[in-house]
């Protein structure tokens, strides 16, 4: 005899439906019969990639956007953590409704060390509703390890669930190996995250013959949230480094150049926990093309150098590291199975079929009164 059919409905970015939203509120018609569906990259990854895999499986679970007249056995909170999002949690709670708030930045700690542009510092309030949020629902879902060890003494029921890269939109892996022209570093992410380039300015600064930046953001006006002077030491550095700027477009797109070729990088200043809390997935989704990363020793990114038996990706904890990993590079000396074994640790650990059975075996575990601990083995 088959198991009933349970309903999780999520809510991504903030996006809870109430009279004050207008447009995208209760009084829409699409939002009514469709849910809230935002365009971000983060709910296409954590909840629209999950779903397709999670729905077509025999899981007794439907997971769709939440839908205000709809009755739902969970409802999940991804990265939506406002007072009306919160206050709906308690509503539903109280319904016997499973809530689940999922986190993916580092709210908890309060802000301390260097920040490098305006809103990079967690503000008060955004700490205390993550932290309402967090006592509020049944269960916290963490998007790194870092996070769920920061959120464990508020919440009980923690576990760390990562991003994920989906293997349909892969194209078909093609070798790369550095030629006669200088070798593409690749990067993506918010413009204002750029800063973190600076990491390494000494490092591109002496390989600028040998190196060209392929930086794929959006809006350069970010730049100007940017605090004193770094805007023009970006700049002067540029103005050294070979570099190619790219709109960010769409994923499939920016999987599509990332199977042409070059290397990964993600360098990252580790002063402060905003930094410290990220998810691997700005390394992840080049080295499921089989790209090799380079990058900062964020907790993440040294989990994938563990699994992976530290092939495909070097974690460069300075200076000296960073030009031993471009040395090796510009001398041949990386193996060439190193992309494969890119490729390999995000299919076994990072690729979307493996983390949504993760994500469905928590909601049925919660749904049959399970409770979940911080030292899950995944």
């Amino acid at each position: 005899m088959s198991k009933p059919l349970r309903r999780v409905g999520f809510i991504a970015d903030n996006c809870a439906p109430g009279f004050r939203r207008g447009p995208g509120g209760w009084g829409s018609p699409l939002a009514l019969l469709r849910g809230w569906q935002t365009g971000s990259s983060v709910a296409e990854m954590r909840f629209q990639w999950v779903a397709e895999v999670v729905n077509g499986k025999p899981w007794s679970l439907r997971y769709e956007w939440y839908r205000p007249w709809r009755h739902y056995d969970a409802v999940v909170f991804l990265k939506s953590m406002n007072d009306e999002c919160c206050n709906l949690a308690l509503r539903l709670r109280k319904q016997s409704v499973i809530t689940v708030f999922d986190a993916n930045v580092d709210y908890y700690t309060t802000a301390s060390g260097r920040f490098y542009y305006k809103g990079m510092a967690p503000s008060p309030e955004q700490r205390e509703q993550a932290i309402a949020m967090t006592q509020a629902c049944n269960a916290v879902i963490a998007d790194s390890e870092h996070i769920a060890k920061q959120c464990h003494s508020l919440n009980a029921n923690v576990m760390w669930i990562p991003d994920n890269v989906n293997p349909l939109q892969i194209p078909k892996y093609r070798p790369w190996r550095p030629g006669a022209q200088p070798i593409p570093l690749l990067w993506c992410g918010e413009a204002a995250k750029l800063v973190d380039l600076l990491a390494i300015k000494n490092v591109l600064l002496k390989y600028a013959q040998h190196v060209r930046l392929v930086l794929v953001t959006n809006s350069l006006n970010a730049l100007d949230t940017w605090f004193e002077g770094l805007r023009e030491e970006f700049h002067d550095m540029l103005t050294k480094v070979s570099h190619t700027f790219i709109n960010f477009r769409s994923l499939p797109d920016l999987f599509a150049l990332y199977a042409e070729g070059g290397v990964i990088i993600s360098p990252r200043f580790l002063d402060n926990p905003y930094n410290l809390g990220h998810t691997e997935w700005k390394i992840t989704l080049g080295m499921a093309c089989g790209r090799v990363a380079f990058c900062s020793p964020v907790s993440s990114y040294e989990t994938v150098a563990a699994r992976s038996g530290g092939q495909g990706i070097r974690v460069c904890a300075n200076t000296d590291d960073w030009e031993k990993a471009l040395d090796e590079l510009l001398s041949g000396t990386i193996h060439p199975d190193e992309e494969r074994a890119a490729r390999t640790v995000v299919e076994k650990y990072y690729s979307t079929p493996v983390v949504a059975e993760q994500h469905a075996g928590l909601l049925e575990g919660l749904l049959a009164g399970c409770r979940i601990t911080l030292n899950n083995d995944i």
